[in-house]
């Protein structure tokens, strides 16, 4: 899952962006990550891409957005976020682990039996790990082309004791992008037949029933191209 994330966001960056040394270090992360002998290592491998990748996030922003729009993003932040862009990836998020939420209870696992991330507080561990690989595919896909295409502006969110929230057309227009990004199809890699990323997130997560039941040796993340 933490590979697959991680080669995603590199393809992100190779799609939008202009960061081929980041890109090329990403790809060597992914590949580490893939053989990562403890947890405490994946950890580290983890926290290094998502720095280096998110030091390049505000360059994928138009230079509409950037220069017209005075958006910016200088790091990753999450509750209370601090700037539109932060806002609108932690709703998006949201969005992504309440899905991975239903596919995993319609499996029949525990929301809260994960591996990598910790049910304290209540939290759905597992949904939010097989959420991982998917965050930059649809999640951070949906909120740059929600402000790149002007779908969301900054007159969209307001500032109040110093945390950035969307309002409610904001709100409405990302859900909008987030449903059209869930309904579009692609090649799902490992079966080789059209599914919807909505259908993809459901495969994944029989894939880990799959592994846990003994009846698939491996689980093979989704990874974009």
């Amino acid at each position: 899952m933490v590979a697959g994330k991680i080669a995603n966001q590199a393809t992100l960056l190779r799609r939008h962006g202009d960061a081929g040394a980041t890109v090329t270090r990403l790809r060597d992360l992914s590949r580490q990550a893939q053989r990562a002998e403890s947890v405490a290592r994946l950890y580290g491998l983890e926290g290094e891409a998502a720095s280096r990748y998110f030091a390049e996030f505000g360059a994928l922003l138009s230079a509409r957005v950037r220069q017209d729009e005075g958006v910016s993003f200088d790091a990753r932040t999450r509750r209370p976020a601090q700037d539109p862009v932060n806002a609108a990836l932690n709703f998006a998020y949201g969005l992504m682990v309440a899905e991975a939420v239903r596919a995993v209870i319609a499996c029949g696992l525990d929301p809260h039996a994960g591996f990598l991330h910790s049910s304290n507080r209540n939290k759905p561990a597992l949904a939010l790990d097989l959420v991982e690989e998917f965050r930059p595919a649809v999640g951070d896909s949906v909120v740059l082309g929600a402000f790149n295409n002007g779908e969301i502006r900054v007159s969209d969110f307001s500032s109040v004791l110093g945390s950035c929230r969307l309002r409610d057309g904001g709100r409405r227009a990302l859900i909008e992008a987030y449903e059209r990004r869930m309904a579009t199809e692609f090649r799902h890699p490992l079966f080789g037949y059209q599914v919807t990323w909505r259908r993809a997130l459901e495969i994944q997560a029989r894939q880990i029933l799959g592994v846990l039941d003994g009846s698939q040796s491996r689980y093979a993340a989704v990874r974009i191209r």
